[in-house]
C-alpha cells in the first residue's frame, strides 16, 4: 500500500512539474516586493513600473476570490498591468494572504476572512507603496471580491489617499445569492484545514479550452481562447480561505455587503466614496448580473466625484459578450477593456495635477 501511495505521489509531482514547463508566464516578470501585516503575515506585492511615466500616483491591481497577483499580470496580451505600464502607469500588483507569493506566520492563523483583507492587508500594502513610490495618493484596481475589498477599505485605511477607484465584476448587491449559497456552504465543508485548495486546477491545466469547464458559471469562456484558458489554469489560482467563504454565504444568502460581525455596513462606503469611480461590469455575467451593477452605480451617485459606468457586450458595442473573469483576461479585453480602465486613470491623474496635489 505504501509503494501504491509514493507512486501516486510521484506521477502527481511529475504531472505538475510537465505542466509548469508546459505553461510558463512569459519574461520579463514583475519584480517582488515584500510587506509585513500586523499579524504577521508576508504579503508579495509586484512592481511594473511605467515604461514612460505620466502619472504621479501609483496603480494597485487586486485580484478576487481564488486568483494571486498573476490574474492581472498575465499572457499578453491579455496583461492588464503591462498595458497600463506602457500608458505611463506604475502599477503594484497584489498576493492578499493565502495567494501566490505570501507567507503565513510560523504559528498560522489557519482561517482567514475578509476583513483581514480589508483591516490588515490593505494597510500593510498602502505602506509599502507609499514608501516605494513617494506618493500617498494611490488609484485601486480590483476585480470582483479584489474591488470590493477597495470599496470598504475607501472608509477606513484608503481615506483620503484615494485618487480614483475601478470595480470589475465586484458584486456590491447579490441578486442570485441564495444559488451561490449552497455552493459556498459545500467549499466550506472542503476546507478541512481551513482551506478550499484550488492546486486540483494545475492537473487538469491541460485539458482546459478542450472539454467541459466548472469555470463556464464564472466565466464566458468564449471570449477565452483556449491557450489561454490552459496558462491561466496552471497559474492564476488561489486558495479560497473557509472564513472567506463563509463571510460570502453571509453576503450571497442575506444580500449584504458587510463586516463579519455584522457591525460594519460597507455600503456605506461606496454611498459616500471621496474619489473618482469607474464601474465596469459585463453582459453575461452570471455571477453579477448588469442589474446588480447599475444598482451598484446608482448607489454610488450622490458623491460630487465623478462617475462613470462602462459595460461590455455586444449590446455595448462589443464584438463580443463579457462574462466574469473575462473582462480581464478575455481575447479582446486589451482592445475593449483596457482603454476604458487608462482613460479613466489618466482623467485622475489629470484631475490631481489641476488640484496641485500628488
Amino acid at each position: 500500500m505504501l509503494i501504491v501511495v509514493l507512486a501516486i505521489i510521484v506521477v502527481l509531482a511529475g504531472w505538475v512539474a510537465a505542466v509548469d514547463g508546459l505553461y510558463p508566464l512569459p519574461e520579463p516578470r514583475p519584480t517582488r516586493l515584500s510587506t509585513s501585516t500586523s499579524d504577521g503575515w508576508t504579503l508579495a506585492v509586484w512592481h511594473r513600473p511605467a515604461t514612460h511615466r505620466r502619472s504621479p500616483f501609483p496603480v494597485v491591481l487586486c485580484p478576487g476570490l481564488a486568483n494571486n497577483a498573476t490574474f492581472f499580470d498575465f499572457v499578453r496580451p491579455q496583461n492588464l498591468a503591462a498595458f497600463l505600464s506602457d500608458r505611463g502607469f506604475d502599477c503594484y500588483t497584489v498576493d492578499l494572504r493565502g495567494a501566490g507569493g505570501s507567507q503565513p506566520p510560523d504559528s498560522g492563523p489557519w482561517d482567514v476572512s475578509i476583513d483581514d483583507y480589508i483591516r490588515r492587508d490593505v494597510p500593510a500594502i498602502i505602506e509599502l507603496i507609499e514608501r516605494h513610490s513617494g506618493s500617498r495618493s494611490l488609484v485601486w484596481v480590483g476585480h470582483s471580491m479584489g474591488g470590493l475589498i477597495g470599496l470598504a477599505a475607501s472608509s477606513l485605511s484608503l481615506q483620503g489617499r484615494l485618487a480614483g477607484l475601478v470595480t470589475i465584476g465586484s458584486p456590491v448587491y447579490f441578486p442570485h445569492g441564495r444559488r451561490l449559497g449552497p455552493l459556498l456552504t459545500l467549499a466550506q465543508w472542503l476546507s478541512p484545514w481551513g482551506a478550499f485548495s484550488t492546486a486540483f486546477m494545475r492537473l487538469v491545466a491541460p485539458l482546459a479550452g478542450r472539454v467541459a469547464s466548472p469555470l463556464s458559471a464564472s466565466t464566458n469562456l468564449e471570449n477565452i481562447e483556449a491557450v489561454a484558458q490552459r496558462f491561466a489554469a496552471a497559474n492564476i489560482f488561489a486558495p479560497m480561505w473557509r472564513g472567506v467563504l463563509r463571510q460570502l454565504e453571509d453576503w450571497a444568502m442575506n444580500d449584504a455587503f458587510r463586516s463579519e460581525d455584522l457591525q460594519v455596513d460597507y455600503r456605506k462606503a461606496v454611498a459616500s466614496l471621496a474619489a473618482p469611480l469607474l464601474v465596469v461590469g459585463g453582459s453575461v455575467d452570471e455571477l453579477v448580473p448588469e442589474p446588480a451593477t447599475k444598482a451598484y452605480f446608482d448607489l454610488a451617485r450622490g458623491s460630487p466625484y465623478p462617475r462613470t459606468l462602462a459595460l461590455f457586450g455586444r449590446q455595448h458595442g462589443q464584438i463580443n459578450e463579457y462574462g466574469h473573469g473575462d473582462l480581464v483576461v478575455g481575447q479582446r479585453a486589451h482592445l475593449e477593456v483596457y482603454p476604458v480602465v487608462a482613460d479613466f486613470l489618466e482623467r485622475c491623474a489629470a484631475a490631481r495635477a489641476a488640484a496641485g496635489t500628488d
